[in-house]
Formats: C-alpha cells, sequence, structure tokens
C-alpha cells in the first residue's frame, strides 16, 4: 500500500462523507494529528484501525486497502489475495478505550458503596508496631476519602488516554506494525500492563483496601 496515493484517498473519501479530520478521529479513537499525518502520506494507520476506518468512511476494506472509490466502478485489476494475507494479521488486542470506562464506573461504584457502608471517620494511614501489629494513625471522612478517589481514578484514566493519543504513542505502534519484532511485542504487553495498574486498577485497589480495613 503506497502511503502516498492511500493518504490523497483517504483525503477525498473523507470530504466526500462530509467530515473533518477531528470528527473522523473522533471515530477512530486517535488524534486528528494521526489523520493528518496519513493523509499526508506521513504514515499508515496501525492494522487494526484499517477496518474502523473502513467502516467510517462507507468502504468495504478491499476498497479502502486499494484505494478505490466504489461509485467509479468495479477495479481496474483483482485484488491480490497475498494483499490481504499481509495486512489482516489481526492479533488480539485490549480494547482500552472500553478497559478504562469500565474502570472509571468500577471506582465510582466503589467510591459510593464505601461512602454508605463505611460512613463516618476512616483510617487511612496505618503504622507498624513492634509486636508486627498496624495502628492507625490518620484519619478522614468518606465523604472526602472515596470522591477524592474517584477523581484520582479519572484523571489518571485520562493521563493514560492522553499518551494513547500522542504521536509518539502512534509512531511506535507503527513501529511495531511495521517491524513486528518479538521484542516490540514484548514491551508493548509491559507497556500496556503498567498502564492497566499503575494507572487503571491501582485506585479501585486503594478504596477496597480501605474499605476492608475500616
Amino acid at each position: 500500500m503506497d502511503a502516498k496515493m492511500f493518504g490523497a484517498f483517504l483525503a477525498q473519501v473523507r470530504r466526500a462523507q462530509g467530515l473533518t479530520q477531528a470528527e473522523l478521529a473522533e471515530q477512530l479513537h486517535v488524534t486528528d494529528k494521526a489523520v493528518s499525518r496519513w493523509e499526508r502520506g506521513v504514515g499508515l494507520p496501525d492494522i487494526n484501525t484499517l477496518e474502523p476506518l473502513a467502516d467510517a468512511l462507507g468502504l468495504s476494506l478491499a476498497d479502502l486497502m486499494h484505494c478505490h472509490d466504489p461509485g467509479q466502478g468495479a477495479p481496474a485489476a483483482p485484488v491480490p489475495l497475498e494483499d490481504f494475507f499481509s495486512m489482516l494479521r489481526r492479533r488480539p488486542v485490549a480494547d482500552w478505550h472500553s478497559v478504562r470506562t469500565a474502570l472509571l464506573r468500577l471506582s465510582i461504584a466503589l467510591a459510593l458503596w464505601g461512602i454508605f457502608a463505611c460512613h463516618g471517620t476512616l483510617a487511612v494511614h496505618w503504622r507498624s508496631l513492634s509486636d508486627g501489629s498496624l495502628q492507625a494513625d490518620g484519619w478522614m471522612s468518606s465523604w472526602v476519602v472515596f470522591p477524592l478517589l474517584a477523581g484520582m481514578e479519572f484523571l489518571m484514566l485520562e493521563l493514560w488516554n492522553s499518551f494513547e493519543q500522542s504521536g509518539f504513542y502512534h509512531r511506535y505502534l507503527e513501529a511495531c506494525t511495521l517491524l513486528d519484532t518479538p521484542f516490540l511485542r514484548l514491551t508493548r504487553v509491559i507497556l500496556e500492563l503498567l498502564f492497566f495498574f499503575g494507572f487503571g486498577f491501582l485506585v479501585p485497589c486503594a478504596e477496597i483496601t480501605i474499605m476492608l480495613f475500616n
């Protein structure tokens, strides 16, 4: 797939559909800068973005891949099957947008539960005694603790989302797609797990821990 030809075709079809770059980017959960790069021929979409992109433009995947406008009749040449085999080697990937939404809902649900189940003052800090036991030495109202934690979860998920929308991350995904080395696949898995546990699952765990200790 030629990047320049694909970019010109993408821009043409997008305009014909009456979509701005920002509107198309929103449907694909990418930035408008990513769409701009594709249209300028600087890079190609991630393999996993091709099918949603075709759907958003009202095209078949074959028409998108071969820059064919279905309104112009049949393609001049048959579609080589090897192109599909090379472009559609789709690996299972997590839908992190849905995961973030689920984590935020979980955090809010835990916060509401904590406010009403642990009504009053909560121990939020403990110190270890010489006999190995724990003693609470920090206290806060449940009406402060749980809304604060839910707010922290929202901010952390937004940071995670902002990183995924950054140009650096999209260039990294393009490198993973083009090079497809075991090292890059491993680093991508590690990076996704770090964001999941560090930016997504940490706050719900803290909410559960506070409720268990109180």
